[in-house]
């Protein structure tokens, strides 16, 4: 079994103030929890926020983790985890 598929698919979207290393901020928190970014895509609009759809393959006791400290980034206004499903 391919090990990017022997965890649960989540599709985690996040919304945040533009700033300055923000996209570093997150990146590191994936980083640091283990969990391998699969898809990014990141929307800035007029309303100095960005939207962030990123992809991932892992556990939900990881994700989990992960969302808990996403909301402590101060430029972080939201977290969603939208979708999980088995693969």
């Amino acid at each position: 079994m391919d090990k990017k598929h022997a965890h649960d698919m989540h599709i985690i979207s996040i919304v945040t103030r533009n700033s300055l290393r923000v996209l570093q901020r997150i990146s590191g928190l994936f980083s640091r929890y283990s969990v391998n970014i699969d898809q990014m895509s990141i929307f800035s609009g007029q309303d100095e926020l960005s939207h962030f759809s990123i992809i991932v393959y892992s556990d939900d006791h990881s994700i989990q983790k992960l969302t808990n400290q996403l909301h402590k980034i101060i430029e972080v206004c939201d977290v969603r985890v939208l979708n999980n499903q088995k693969f």
